[in-house]
């Protein structure tokens, strides 16, 4: 879930400042005055382990930190580091031995405490959990994740009342109060108190209302309660809102109602109850710049419900930010193919695999996905579906059976293989049930008020498999029996990545024709298709096919009177070539009022004066980008040039060595050099450059579009 008020905005110094360890004098000194020989002593491992981590190698960190407190097992901030580190990247073993020593000298750690609270939560350990989220409850944060996770403690032990009453925290701010009341309908939808959990969601609805997570919970909600209507409602609201089908998990609820199956609440057990408030929570700190303790947050609601979609892609979504592709690509592997986020994660692991160099395996990544079934395709092999459906209900357990220890068979394999998928230890799933079986099968009991007996009847079967019925009918998020069909929106955001993909390395014939079979699926076309023929008429001018692209870019700018790109490609390409000046002029100078920030599209006007000769007004106007875009060669080597024309030379060399330094293209490279050696003397105006600012403003188009 994710709510952008500002409500964090004193939040995230309170936490950062309570996650800060100091080690003490002693230990600092400790620390210092040890000879440094590399990772052979303390100061080195220590010092290899925050370098690793810095580069985001979480696995050299983490074996750096082990080395460390081989020397120091009681180091206070070694400990802090290493737990950090090993609940980052999910090794729970290792991140709850580290908590326990950690908490061994300071006590009221909050992430060691919640991890610790986790464990014993999940092992059914009531009490144990509850103690360990009491004693992390300092801090704003700290006390609202202590109170939700307290509140499923209380209701896996069966006490729904005591489970609402830790959700009444009347001095909490009104961004905590979404988190409680949020909590208290999941936690009323549960325990069959309808009007209670509709007062609350309808409160949550009516402070975040363009959150996915919140809408779905809603319309869930209804639907389960018997407000069928008001469901769909809920579920076409934002589906308007997307100007497209809408998200594929809106669009599975959608159909689920409509077809009258039985919609159960968004959470179900207390288990997926306890993984939302460490998703919803990771997932708003992430988003308010805190990435490092919402992965941690991420990681713990993963450690609960190890397939909870959207932690998944909200975890890999924040190694993507690191610049960790590959730890994004494996995470986004855990989400199952047959999900409805499926297409969604598989273009995201396509630009992943581009970010990689991989560009052919990027390629054929998407044009796999492109080759999915359609709805049309799917419509006509209904029969074939229900076929399907059927040999999946073969493995329900007959009514009267009861699975226990010394049995054997598919039946007790599809069950290790499910408790496994829930995150419990099964050991090796190999068919027989065992004395592991047994205590995985109590362990889930256990969480979800069944009996705790370690028998599996056909309830419990069911309970454990959900193979009680379509997974739409279900609660939760949906995950399919095969993969979800493909809409033409599905199909145009393929296409679209495909071609974006194709631009980013220059490849532009490659990308065209991506961009041809996109534009044929579009009957008729809408604003929301401007992208479409900018992509294409951009890559028609890098062609040099001028006539082609300037009807794409008018297109384009038809359906999109006031979009910056267009706005500027189109009259840069018009003042490049020396016609129509007034009005590409006119196009440059609305791209900049509409968009004043962009470094790139300010540089187009500065360069679009330039090359008129308006040398004092592409000084003021490059000045400007280049304060927008410091880091940019291009834009310092345009600031160099107009501040010679105007005669500022010394200016103009610091400028031309400036983007030198920032690593230009090796053809552009050679130009700053010369300009260094001879300045522009005797160089007459430049005319039709190969990368110019319209075509570096191009480039923020591609980006935007990943």
């Amino acid at each position: 879930m994710s709510v952008r008020l500002s409500r964090f905005a004193f939040v995230i110094p309170v936490l950062a400042i309570g996650l800060i360890v100091s080690s003490g004098p002693s230990r600092a000194e400790a620390v210092d005055g040890e000879t440094f020989d590399g990772t052979h002593s303390l100061v080195g491992s220590y010092l290899a382990g925050r370098f690793a981590r810095a580069q985001n190698d979480a696995a050299e960190a983490a074996e750096f930190y082990r080395n460390a407190l081989t020397f120091d097992p009681q180091n206070e901030l070694l400990l802090e580091q290493a737990f950090q580190i090993e609940a980052g990247r999910g090794d729970w073993p290792r991140a709850f031995k580290l908590a326990e020593d950690l908490i061994g000298v300071q006590k009221t750690h909050r992430m060691a405490q919640l991890a610790l609270a986790l464990r014993d939560f999940k092992a059914g350990s009531w009490r144990k959990s509850d103690e360990h989220f009491k004693t992390a409850g300092s801090g704003p944060i700290g006390e609202l994740t202590s109170a939700m996770g307290r509140a499923w403690v209380e209701l896996a032990h069966d006490d729904t009342a005591g489970a609402l009453a830790k959700l009444d925290l009347p001095k909490q701010a009104e961004w905590a109060q979404f988190f409680l009341r949020f909590h208290r309908g999941l936690i009323a939808d549960i325990a069959g108190r309808k009007s209670e959990a509709r007062s609350s969601f309808e409160r949550v609805y009516a402070q975040d209302a363009r959150t996915l997570r919140t809408a779905l919970a809603y319309a869930r909600h209804e639907a389960f309660a018997g407000d069928r209507k008001k469901a769909l409602a809920i579920i076409d609201e934002q589906i308007q809102r997307s100007q497209g089908d809408g998200h594929p998990l809106l669009r599975s609820l959608k159909t689920a109602i409509q077809s009258g199956k039985t919609v159960g609440p968004i959470v179900t057990t207390p288990s997926e109850g306890m993984a939302e408030v460490f998703y919803g929570l990771g997932e708003a700190l992430i988003a308010e710049g805190a990435a490092g303790i919402g992965v941690l947050y991420m990681q713990m609601a993963l450690y609960i419900e190890p397939e909870h979609q959207f932690a998944l892609a909200a975890l890999a979504s924040a190694y993507e930010s690191n610049k960790q592709y590959a730890d994004a690509i494996a995470t986004y592997e855990r989400i199952p193919r047959t999900s409805p986020l499926a297409t969604a994660v598989e273009i995201r692991k396509a630009f992943n695999l581009n970010s990689l160099d991989k560009v052919d395996e990027a390629r054929q990544t998407l044009e796999q996905l492109l080759a999915r079934p359609s709805e049309t395709a799917k419509a006509g092999t209904a029969e074939t579906s229900t076929s399907a459906s059927s040999e999946a209900a073969a493995f329900s357990l007959p009514d009267g059976e009861v699975l226990r220890v010394g049995e054997h068979g598919e039946a007790v394999l599809q069950l290790q293989e499910a408790l496994k998928r829930l995150g419990l230890d099964v050991e090796t799933p190999d068919g027989k049930f065992g004395d592991a079986t047994r205590k995985a099968v109590i362990a889930f009991q256990t969480q979800n008020k069944l009996k705790p007996d370690g028998l599996v009847g056909p309830k419990t079967f069911r309970a454990i498999t959900g193979s009680n019925g379509a997974p739409e009918a279900a609660g939760g998020d949906a995950v399919m029996d095969e993969p979800v069909a493909l809409t033409v929106s599905d199909k145009l955001e393929i296409l679209d990545a495909l071609g974006n993909i194709m631009r980013s390395r220059k490849r532009y014939a490659d990308a065209v024709p991506y961009y041809d079979q996109a534009l044929a699926l579009i009957t008729k076309p809408e604003r929301r298709h401007w992208v479409y023929y900018y992509a294409r008429g951009t890559c028609y001018e890098r062609l040099k096919n001028w006539n082609a692209a300037e009807v794409d870019l008018e297109k384009a700018l038809s359906l999109y009177p006031d979009q910056p790109l267009i706005l500027n490609y189109l009259g840069y390409s018009w003042v490049d070539q020396g016609r129509n000046l007034k009005e590409g002029m006119a196009h440059i100078e609305k791209a900049v009022s509409l968009k004043p920030d962009d470094g790139y599209i300010v540089d187009s006007l500065g360069w679009a004066h330039y090359m008129q000769g308006n040398y004092k007004d592409a000084v003021r106007y490059l000045e400007r980008a280049v304060e927008l875009k410091p880091d940019d060669p291009v834009l310092n080597d345009h600031l160099g040039d107009a501040l010679w024309r105007v005669g500022r030379e010394r200016e103009a060399r610091f400028q031309w060595d400036q983007a030198l330094s920032l690593k230009p293209e090796p053809e552009d490279e050679a130009k700053i050099r010369k300009k260094l050696e001879t300045g522009l003397t005797g160089v007459s105006l430049p005319h039709a450059t190969s990368e110019g600012p319209g075509k570096q403003a191009a480039k923020t188009g591609e980006a935007d579009q990943k």
